[in-house]
């Protein structure tokens, strides 16, 4: 069995094993401060989400690794559901007996205890925390080399990619006041980039010295703290494509536009009219040559996502991520399931009372469906969590076809309190 992160159009017969490995590419995950402890947990809970999105994309013959909780009954018979949705849809999903329920907590060394009989074991990412099955020292400080941000601010400058003005300091060095004139260059802000935690956990923009030091706190002194000039996003629009890795050849596999509201990512926007241009491409070829040449490639193909503004022919590169990205999971669903009309995939929280009557809409509004839009599910997670009063769970959707029309439908019959954050994409995002 071959063990690595692989693209999902694979023919050979595959485990799919994914369990929130950011954390663990770059910490020890019993040394964590108390916010990385928090993030990487909350960082578990929505991966399950991508584990029953694997039970979607693969095949008849694989097999999928899941969070034990999805052993509870209630969440066992809303498995049972997506997968009754994605075969209607016309997909080939694992079938139920090749399902693999595994403790979140030591959930690789539980994998590697009962192996199926596959070709490829296909993970998330090559990460401290999957070691128990790839046993690759090598391949593990590659990983670590490409999905570093400080690693691609150091030597993507020599490579020649664009990349927006960038410092490296230590926190030490900061309260110092060394990044002083960095800040008084930039009044349009500075990003600050952390190592090692998944969603933009580990990014966020500040207007200061003194505000940056408020938001590492926790840090101690030695830790490298990245430093990003922030762009005009009324100048620059953000965008980001999958490659595909092979030793011969470097494809463009999808390209999104990335949405936000109230200054967080909140989904994806996926449209044929997304195009990549000549002068754009010819960057983005360069920027897979570099992890290439940094040791990212498999013959079976590799996954390697780029973060990106463009302006005119003008491209700047932010950061690579060389493994499976959030959104390389709709686009293969959006590819299968051959759609053409415009398409946003987002995550939501819907309340836990209502899980019933979220069920019965879903199914009606399934694609392929007749109407000005039709719902695509990719996955959800096997936790109540109180939020905001009531106890919600997450999931994890596409909607394809006319999104304010989507918006009308899940109001008039779920009502506002379920899917929120829909309704901060039609308002903000796709204003």
């Amino acid at each position: 069995m071959k063990v690595g992160s692989f693209t999902p159009e694979q023919s050979a017969s595959a485990l799919y094993a994914m369990a929130g490995d950011d954390c663990s590419l770059h910490h020890d995950l019993a040394s964590l401060t108390p916010k990385q402890r928090i993030d990487h947990q909350e960082n578990q809970v929505l991966t399950c989400a991508l584990q029953v999105a694997l039970v979607g994309l693969g095949k008849s013959v694989d097999h999928v690794a899941l969070g034990a909780p999805f052993t509870d009954g209630t969440w066992r018979n809303m498995l049972s559901h997506y997968h009754g949705m994605f075969t209607a849809m016309g997909l080939d999903p694992i079938p139920d007996a090749q399902w693999q329920f595994h403790p979140l907590d030591g959930f690789y060394e539980s994998v590697a205890a009962t192996l199926p009989s596959v070709e490829l074991a296909n993970l998330y990412m090559i990460s401290g925390s999957n070691q128990s099955l790839h046993q690759n020292p090598e391949a593990l400080a590659v990983s670590r080399n490409v999905n570093s941000k400080l690693h691609f601010a150091e030597h993507a400058p020599a490579a020649g990619l664009p990349v927006p003005r960038t410092e490296i300091y230590t926190k030490q060095a900061i309260r110092a006041g060394d990044a002083a004139l960095l800040f008084s260059d930039c009044p349009g802000g500075i990003m600050v980039k952390l190592l090692g935690l998944a969603g933009s956990r580990n990014v966020f923009a500040v207007d200061s010295v003194d505000d940056c030091l408020s938001q590492i706190v926790e840090y101690s002194d030695d830790v490298e703290i990245l430093l990003q000039e922030r762009l005009d996003t009324n100048e620059w629009r953000e965008m980001t494509v999958d490659l595909t890795i092979t030793p011969n050849e470097i494809s463009i596999s999808n390209v999104r536009q990335i949405l936000f509201a109230g200054g967080k990512w909140v989904g994806n926007y996926i449209s044929s009219e997304l195009t990549v241009p000549d002068s754009h491409k010819d960057v983005l070829m360069q920027v897979g040559a570099y992890a290439r040449s940094h040791g990212h490639v498999a013959a079976e193909g590799i996954n390697c996502g780029i973060d990106y503004f463009v302006s005119g022919d003008d491209v700047i590169v932010t950061e690579i991520n060389a493994r499976w990205t959030g959104g390389l999971f709709p686009a293969e669903f959006l590819r299968r399931l051959n759609v053409s009309r415009p398409a946003v995939a987002f995550f939501d929280m819907v309340p836990c009372a209502d899980a019933a009557a979220i069920c019965d809409f879903q199914q009606r509004y399934l694609y392929p469906g007749t109407g000005a839009f039709s719902y695509i599910p990719m996955g959800f997670t096997p936790f109540a969590m109180e939020i905001e009063g009531a106890e919600r769970y997450f999931v994890w959707q596409i909607v394809e076809g006319d999104f304010s029309a989507f918006i009308q439908a899940k109001s008039a019959e779920l009502g506002d309190a379920t899917f929120p954050t829909a309704n901060s994409i039609f308002e903000e995002a796709l204003s």
